[in-house]
């Protein structure tokens, strides 16, 4: 691929170059996936890149940025988990990698079959941990984990966790697309003009505004500010 192609463009190139039955499934999860690394990089950027933009956000809104915390990761979670489903559960097809794969095995050599299949089975095994935690507690309410007193709690899931999990997702991704499409999409690198840095700029600026105002303040009426 070169340049920039619109969306319509995509899913186009998407249908015409995987097998009929596999391009529409491949193009949605290359949208799962470029959804799911903007979501993760929107987290990052306010939980997650310096002690100053945690302030920052519990000066202005420390409610509501708590309430998102929670949202956006249990977000990140379910994406990340839907993605490794496996090809049916209770009875319907799922939109999942292991779908996809199990659609190609007749179109691509034995050995490149087995090579993605592998890869997927380390993904689900790597991603053990997070399925635990959508189950007991994202998607569904155990009990035993609402009451708190289950013997084995989950294991907590680290940044890094989270993004040696979007690097294999990425890597098999890749692979089937490229196979395909003859080149892969690098969804690390997903920008968007209006994200989570954005707003932290916009925040930035509105604090030093008041800031501003406070010393002005001050300074015409001989006052002291919390800033001087």
């Amino acid at each position: 691929m070169t340049g920039h192609e619109e969306p319509n463009e995509v899913e186009a190139d998407f249908v015409a170059k995987f097998p009929p039955d596999a391009g529409h499934l491949a193009h949605e999860l290359w949208r799962d996936l470029a959804h799911l690394h903007y979501n993760w990089k929107n987290y990052r950027a306010l939980y997650g890149s310096s002690p100053e933009t945690i302030e920052l956000l519990n000066s202005t809104a420390s409610t509501f940025f708590a309430l998102l915390d929670g949202i956006l990761f249990h977000d990140i979670v379910l994406a990340i988990a839907r993605l490794q489903d496996p090809p049916r559960s209770v009875g319907r097809d799922n939109a999942s990698l292991a779908r996809l794969v199990a659609l190609l095995e007749r179109h691509v050599e034995p050995s490149l079959y087995t090579a993605w299949s592998d890869q997927l089975r380390a993904i689900q095994t790597y991603c053990e941990p997070l399925r635990t935690i959508r189950n007991r507690i994202v998607a569904h309410s155990d009990l035993e984990m609402a009451l708190v007193y289950h013997d084995e709690p989950p294991q907590g899931l680290s940044r890094a966790w989270i993004e040696g999990a979007l690097k294999q997702l990425r890597d098999l991704n890749g692979a089937i697309e490229r196979h395909f499409r003859g080149s892969s999409t690098s969804h690390e690198h997903v920008i968007s003009q209006f994200n989570a840095e954005a707003l932290i700029f916009a925040l930035k600026a509105a604090c030093e505004h008041e800031r501003c105002r406070e010393r002005e303040f001050a300074e015409k009426y001989g006052l002291r500010t919390s800033n001087t």
